[in-house]
């Protein structure tokens, strides 16, 4: 192969990459080649072609950051400078890293210099995730017009593909079940790249995938976010018998929220510790998405000496009903959380006070009641009398309660009970997956743990009653698991086979109210109160519940909680 030297100097480069110089196909490549095998001077030539071609988003000249420019600099160059071995890439890189806008650039790029008889191919887990690295390199090509000049075709259905005149061809497709990897099944490309790698059956991709790359010793790379163990991706990351043949390039989000040449980063070191508050840093999704660690498909939610941090010597307070309207003044900004019991499992009952502290506020556990199904459990008007009864008892702000299920059928009654007490009936509604209601406020739930918001007994200083309530508490927050779908790619909360989660649900639900929600404007699945409609208790008497409460469709706002701390 003939060495072409490259000059460090960008203004050198460009001269050479631009003008009656960019026409010249034979040159261009000629210099393509002299520095794959230099991943530095590589570095020069994408900068220098990036100047030169591409933009951003403001339509400024593009600036990599040192994470991308790697990523391309070793897509585009040969493993140890040898023409003759196989480039094999495995690539982890955090969610919003830039990771497949980099590898539209290499191909981009790779393009550009080798536009003669080339067959570039990029697979995903679906049509969409493939169109995403596809749709970059087009919009590379169309915002410039001397690059829009050696296209041939455009073609966004039927095999989409975008074709050179001089012949070199980019074409994308989904890998997954449904097709069974028909779209790569004889195809023989000279640059692959499989985008969310992970994501992909394993036995579809060890069938359809690697045996296409063997005829043309193409340059094989794989790039994504960890999920589980049982996977190629993890295979030729760990494995040692891959480790001759696979170059790893591992980043977490500490290296994403590294400054290019002369633009930021997607996210900053304070977005990222604000997201791993919200998602809690024992959580599935953070570890995978974010630290792109593999992890088990099964962890805690709760870290146990985080738990018991939250110790503190006090009993709870007794259930007691007010006399002659006196002794009701001990009980504050007290909010009531309701698990209603479904099956086999108990209804819970738990009341929290929030409380102001020296940096936040905190909430506190001042009472929990379980009724079991020996006890009432499945008996609604004991149910709803006994919810009520404690609500007021304690003087309770706000009621929040379960209404996911068998809990729509109190639920209406509670709220219509709620109105001459002047207690803020909210229902909770559960749902699933990593943006669900209920994944959403555990996450908070356990940023507030960690910053030590919330107080609870100690069982340990307890009468045997009360300590029973607060280790069965314990128990099951301890319990309490991430259970990750790999398929899918949604993480969910849940107690393991046999367990329950019914103390848990029960808190969760008193403290998104008594900590994330505003005391006078909280809304939730569809309930409000209407501020202009509220009188004294007789006018509300007077008029019925009616006029209070109206239904609208309202998305929820979750206070993130401050990095105090960290």
């Amino acid at each position: 192969m003939k060495t072409i030297p490259v000059k460090n100097e960008g203004k050198t480069l460009k001269t050479a990459l631009t003008g009656a110089a960019a026409h010249d196909s034979r040159k261009l490549e000629e210099i393509f080649e002299s520095v794959r095998g230099d991943p530095k001077k590589m570095t020069q030539l994408v900068r220098a072609f990036c100047d030169s071609y591409l933009v951003d988003q403001q339509q400024r000249p593009l600036r990599l950051r040192p994470l991308q420019e790697n990523i391309i600099a070793k897509a585009l160059c040969f493993p140890e400078d040898d023409v003759d071995k196989h480039r094999k890439l495995a690539i982890l890189a955090p969610r919003g890293s830039g990771k497949s806008f980099a590898l539209s650039v290499a191909i981009v790029v790779y393009m550009f210099f080798k536009r003669f008889r080339d067959f570039i191919f990029v697979l995903a887990p679906s049509e969409d995730q493939a169109a995403l690295i596809f749709n970059y390199v087009y919009r590379h090509f169309a915002d410039n017009s001397f690059l829009d000049s050696l296209i041939k075709n455009y073609r966004f259905h039927n095999k989409p593909s975008i074709i050179m005149k001089g012949g070199t061809v980019l074409r994308r497709a989904p890998l997954a079940p449904s097709n069974q990897g028909q779209a790569i099944r004889g195809q023989h490309p000279t640059f692959l790249v499989i985008d969310e790698s992970p994501l992909i059956d394993d036995a579809l991709f060890v069938d359809n995938v690697e045996p296409c790359i063997l005829a043309n010793r193409a340059p094989f790379i794989n790039l994504g976010t960890p999920k589980s163990k049982e996977n190629h991706m993890w295979r030729y990351l760990y494995d040692d018998a891959y480790a001759e043949s696979f170059e790893r390039l591992h980043y977490n989000w500490k290296d994403a929220i590294v400054q290019g040449r002369a633009y930021e980063a997607a996210y900053t070191e304070e977005d990222m510790l604000t997201k791993m508050m919200e998602w809690g840093e024992d959580s599935i999704y953070w570890k995978t998405e974010y630290e792109c660690e593999f992890v088990e498909s099964i962890s805690n939610v709760f870290n146990p000496e985080k738990l018991k941090s939250c110790f503190e010597d006090y009993e709870l307070d007794p259930a007691r009903p007010p006399t002659d309207g006196e002794g009701r003044e001990d009980y504050t900004n007290i909010t009531v959380g309701v698990d209603i019991g479904k099956s086999i499992n108990s209804t819970v009952i738990s009341v929290w006070r929030t409380e102001k502290s020296d940096d936040d506020n905190i909430a506190r556990l001042i009472y929990v009641e379980e009724i079991t199904p020996k006890t009432g459990g499945h008996d609604i008007p004991y149910q709803r009398e006994r919810i009520i009864d404690v609500a007021t008892n304690f003087n309770a702000s706000r009621l929040i309660v379960d209404c996911t299920g068998i809990g729509g059928a109190i639920e209406q009654d509670l709220r219509v009970a709620c109105v001459p007490k002047s207690i803020h009936f909210l229902a909770f509604i559960f749902t699933g997956g990593p943006k669900g209601t209920k994944t959403q406020v555990y996450r908070d739930y356990v940023s507030f743990v960690q910053q030590g918001q919330i107080r609870v007994p100690n069982p340990d200083k307890l009468e045997l009653n009360e300590a029973k309530l607060m280790k069965r508490w314990l128990r099951q927050h301890i319990d309490l698991e991430y259970v990750m779908d790999i398929a899918n790619k949604t993480e969910k909360i849940s107690a393991p086979d046999t367990k329950h989660d019914d103390y848990c649900d029960s808190s969760v639900m008193a403290i998104h109210a008594a900590l994330s929600m505003l005391p006078a404007e909280g809304t939730f699945a569809s309930l409000s109160v209407d501020k202009k409609k509220r009188r004294d208790i007789a006018d509300i008497g007077r008029r019925g519940p009616m006029g209070i409460l109206r239904s609208r469709s309202r998305q929820n706002k979750i206070r993130k909680p401050r990095l105090s701390g960290i």
